[in-house]
């Protein structure tokens, strides 16, 4: 069996994605296994949909099997995001392929690309510090380094978003030398983050998460099935927000010491006091106007705003996962697994509990999922349950799959 694997957030799931799986099956893969961001996204902020809903829909949109991306990963710069993924891609043993989406849709551009940001980062890594220290961003410095060196139409690539993340896969496969085949696709219709959906009806996740937030009918831009679980959650109050997580931040920001700030992930450069300086902020708005530099993107000061609240560490993103997470499955999936059960590199479960115990740093990244899970239920207008991460399993009846909690 051909099995291909992709990385991914599906927040929401909409037509664009729903394309790139029928690329894939196109590829002449399969089996589809998909390591998917959990409750809390790359962003920095909360998903619309928690976790085992996004792992049905995606089993509903063609999807095999759904592995967790635990949050550490998920909520980290694209080089981490990265290495996760591909790390449990390669840990389940017997995927061949990686398939990600690009804006230019040529793979031997991307790995130029990849290779030259090596070159920048290993080679060149001084003259990186000196930009940085002057107040430049990483994605201008890289990109104006690869354009020196490599020339323009190389450095180009660098500045699509979906080119950045394909160029850290890339990397992450050649880093960690997995055995993953790298196939890129085109990316089809609205930019990453277009402000208009496309004639086709494909939209970024972008525009339909700030559509549907103005109350917008986003039908036409995602599966049925999607639209429905989107207009269910918000009915029911399970629509998550980082809106309901402000007191949460701003109350965890005031009673942190400068010290304490030093070792969460992405803060460096002195960020700390600039963010102690700033506890004194009455708002989530007020608190990043504070703190926002050119040298730090919106986005990253938002990780860095959820990283705090959420106590991850550099030292939790620097290794990569202690296991592999099961969210959920159709028929094929559990024959993906029931042959990966002799090639894996990795513990593999649907339960948290289980996978706790596996070695010291298995303990520390579920105690820190669990924890996300337990804020992300204080991030919706209607409050959920506390502790239902352990309380979670995977229920199989036929090719449905769904998860509920344990009685």
């Amino acid at each position: 069996m051909k099995i291909s694997g992709i990385i991914c957030e599906y927040n929401p799931l909409h037509n664009g994605h729903l394309y790139h799986l029928e690329q894939v099956r196109r590829g002449g893969a399969e089996g589809i296994v998909a390591v998917m961001s959990g409750n809390f996204v790359q962003r920095g902020d909360a998903a619309l949909l928690d976790k085992f809903t996004r792992a049905r829909l995606a089993i509903e949109g063609g999807v095999d099997l759904v592995l967790e991306l635990p949050v550490p990963y998920a909520l980290a710069p694209a080089e981490n995001f990265a290495m996760g993924g591909v790390a449990l891609l390669t840990a389940l043993g017997n995927v061949q392929e990686i398939s990600f989406g690009s804006e230019c849709g040529d793979i031997h551009l991307l790995s130029q690309a990849a290779q030259a940001c090596q070159v920048c980062k290993t080679d060149y890594a001084d003259v990186m510090d000196d930009f940085l220290r002057s107040g430049y961003s990483y994605p201008e410095v890289l990109s104006q380094m690869v354009g020196q060196l490599y020339g323009e139409e190389t450095a180009a690539v660098l500045r699509s978003p979906n080119n950045t993340l394909a160029i850290a896969y890339l990397n992450a496969i050649e880093e960690m030398d997995s055995p993953l085949q790298p196939m890129t696709i085109p990316r089809k219709g609205a930019g990453h983050n277009s402000s208009q959906p496309a004639p086709d009806g494909t939209a970024s996740a972008t525009y339909i998460r700030q559509f549907f937030a103005e109350g917008g009918d986003c039908r036409r831009m995602m599966p049925s099935y999607a639209w429905h679980a989107l207009r269910e959650a918000k009915q029911n109050g399970h629509i998550a927000s980082m809106e309901y997580l402000e007191r949460l931040i701003l109350y965890k920001l005031r009673t942190t010491d400068a010290d304490d700030l030093h070792d969460i992930a992405e803060i460096g450069q002195g960020l700390e006091h600039r963010l102690y300086k700033a506890k004194r902020s009455a708002s989530l708005e007020e608190l990043l106007q504070a703190i926002r530099t050119k040298r730090y993107p919106m986005a990253r000061l938002r990780r860095i705003l959820l990283h705090i609240l959420l106590d991850i560490r550099t030292a939790d993103i620097q290794n990569y996962p202690a296991y592999g997470r099961i969210l959920a499955f159709n028929d094929t999936g559990r024959e993906i697994l029931r042959d990966s059960k002799n090639k894996r590199l990795l513990p593999f479960s649907h339960s948290l509990a289980e996978l706790a115990h596996t070695s010291p740093e298995a303990g520390r990244c579920a105690a820190l999922e669990s924890q996300a899970t337990d804020i992300y239920q204080l991030a919706r207008p209607v409050i959920g349950q506390g502790e239902s991460d352990f309380r979670r399993k995977i229920v199989t009846s036929g090719g449905s799959h769904h998860a509920e909690e344990e009685k």
